[in-house]
């Protein structure tokens, strides 16, 4: 691993300063050119702005003036006139030189006002950089004045720079063998230690222990110290808790309680004391604590026994009744053995499972009622001819059966749906005053029929943070008992105001009233106080069990107080709306 880890190292440094000088070389070149192109630029806008000699040669003279004046003795200046003719140059006679119409730079610079070339010079044979420019003339003609720089010092300057460049990657490449050796010893070795401790552990050795390194590889020893400490202790107590845990998790339920092979408690958890009742710390023993620990402890026994799991079901009288769900099973505990119990709390799902036999029975008593009366006035009306009075009145009857079958059917869907939670957008609101004027109006041709009053008051503006539509079926029912089961020419009164941060809804009548013994179950499905007298008034039985859990979606409560003879008074509170319209 050194080996690898000090390859690894030379060739990362290595390679980094070799990409770091072949990055740096080409910028120097590139800084040094455009150096001289900044010269050549400069020379070229002082050149433009001298004035033409008299006298002879006058564009000879302004070319040896203009580069005498320059004071730089590698500057060479030349003028072209726009035929490529040369007219003036710094260093030679212009008779000698040719046409510089071809030269690149003169025509990139007759075609876009400027040009530039790095090439070799035909008239002194050297490498050079030339940089061109127009010019009109007083007389309306153009000129190219061209500068020109010998670039012999740039072999010399690249030379220079890969001879540095190489002499700092040989230095830095030493430098770079020594470090990654040092570096090598000080990261591997202590990882060599620990795994050669490591294959220990593997092997079953658990006390071992790695010298301390510095910086971060001490606090990985130190790390691994501490587990390996750690590691000792979990490996003593793993086989003890693994078979009682597989016994825990086969139950997966609330209360656990455990015993060792000499019936003493190692383990009562406070669940298991809520479900079967408190015990005092001085007993260590099930047969101490009562009756519902002696049948736990019964079928403890019996898994001792049998060798194999045993599940009962526990019925406590309570306060408060409680159906049990036991499971004991037989575990290994050293060379003797124990006993281990998992309680479960099932009364809930029990309860539920009663309630869905009563409701379907309640469910089907129902249907059979109006289907029967249905089906009783048809074959009546088959088994021979009638007169059209009574043929009308079996009608109107097969009628009223099946307007009760409808509304039921319709009741239990909406409960249904109102359990389930669908429809219901979560941030809907419904204006109070706005829902209980269309109940109003929705009653107001019975209850002007039997000379029933209806008193709103209700805050200015109230929302409720519910479906309109559940809302609606809310007061629905609520306004619709009020006044069925009210005295003809009493009143309903719907008040609604906002209370410590909720809305407090009220409906009273001046009705029959409920006993008290029924106002624990009024809410039940299908329970009714006067059956007869619901069944004549249309009623399914649902209507306040709707209510129920309208109230109970939203995380609202609701309260009943009545008085036989003088009238009952509905509560409702719901959470005021998140987000007012």
């Amino acid at each position: 691993m050194r080996k690898r880890f000090f390859r690894a190292a030379t060739l990362a440094i290595l390679a980094g300063l070799v990409v770091a000088f072949l990055f740096a070389v080409p910028l120097m070149e590139q800084l040094y050119t455009d150096e001289m192109e900044k010269r050549l630029d400069m020379a070229l806008a002082l050149v433009s702005g001298y004035s033409l000699p008299e006298g002879e040669q006058p564009y000879q003279r302004l070319a040896e003036n203009a580069a005498g004046r320059l004071e730089d003795e590698k500057l060479r200046i030349t003028l072209i006139a726009e035929d490529g003719t040369v007219l003036g140059d710094s260093e030679t006679e212009p008779a000698q030189m040719g046409s510089h119409a071809e030269r690149p730079e003169v025509e990139q610079a007759l075609r876009t006002g400027k040009g530039r070339d790095i090439r070799q010079s035909v008239t002194t044979g050297g490498r050079e950089m030339y940089r061109a420019v127009v010019q009109t003339m007083p007389d309306g003609s153009r000129m190219v004045f061209r500068a020109s720089l010998s670039l012999g010092g740039e072999g010399r300057l690249l030379a220079t720079l890969w001879g540095c460049g190489l002499i700092g990657i040989f230095m830095g490449l030493a430098v770079a063998l020594f470090a990654a050796h040092y570096s090598a010893g000080r990261v591997v070795e202590p990882l060599q230690e620990l795994t050669r401790a490591a294959r220990r552990i593997a092997a079953g050795d658990t006390d071992v222990h790695v010298d301390s390194a510095p910086d971060e590889m001490g606090e990985l020893s130190g790390a691994f110290n501490s587990m390996s400490e750690r590691l000792a202790v979990a490996h003593a107590e793993l086989e003890y808790n693994t078979e009682r845990m597989a016994g825990i998790l086969q139950g997966m339920d609330d209360g656990v309680i455990a015993l060792d092979a000499e019936g003493k408690i190692t383990l009562l958890t406070r669940r298991a004391e809520e479900l079967l009742g408190s015990v005092p710390l001085t007993v260590s023993r099930l047969s101490e604590y009562g009756g519902n620990y002696l049948a736990v402890q019964a079928l403890l026994d019996q898994a001792m026994e049998k060798g194999e799991p045993v599940r009962d079901t526990l019925m406590l009288a309570g306060p408060p009744e409680r159906i049990l769900q036991v499971y004991a099973a037989r575990v290994r505990e050293g060379r003797e053995g124990g006993a281990l119990a998992v309680i479960s709390d099932v009364t809930r799902i029990r309860k539920l499972e009663i309630m869905r036999s009563e409701f379907v029975a309640n469910v089907t008593h129902e249907l059979k009622t109006p289907l029967t009366s249905i089906r009783g006035y048809i074959e009546l009306l088959k088994s021979g001819q009638r007169d059209e009075e009574t043929a009308r009145t079996f009608y109107e009857i097969i009628e009223i059966e099946a307007e009760r079958l409808q509304k039921l059917t319709d009741d239990i869907l909406q409960l249904s749906e109102i359990e389930s939670g669908t429809n219901d957008g979560e941030y809907e609101s419904a204006y109070v005053e706005e829902t209980v004027k269309k109940v109003e109006k929705s009653l107001l041709p019975e209850a002007e029929d039997r000379g029933i009053a209806f008193r709103l008051q209700v805050e200015n503006g109230l929302q409720v943070g519910a479906s309109p539509r559940r809302f609606y079926q809310l007061m629905k029912n609520l306004m619709e008992n009020a006044m069925k089961y009210n005295r003809d020419g009493g009143s309903v009164t719907v008040t609604a105001v906002t209370e410590r941060g909720v809305a407090v809804i009220r409906v009273a009548d001046t009705g029959i009233g409920i006993p008290a013994e029924h106002l624990d179950r009024i809410f039940e499905r299908f329970y009714r106080v006067d059956k007869g007298r619901s069944r004549e008034q249309g009623g399914t039985g649902l209507g306040l069990s709707i209510v129920k859990h309208i109230v109970s979606l939203y995380g609202g409560d609701i309260q009943v107080e009545s008085e036989v003879g003088k009238g009952t008074v509905f509560t409702v509170r719901l959470p005021l709306a998140k987000r007012p319209a």
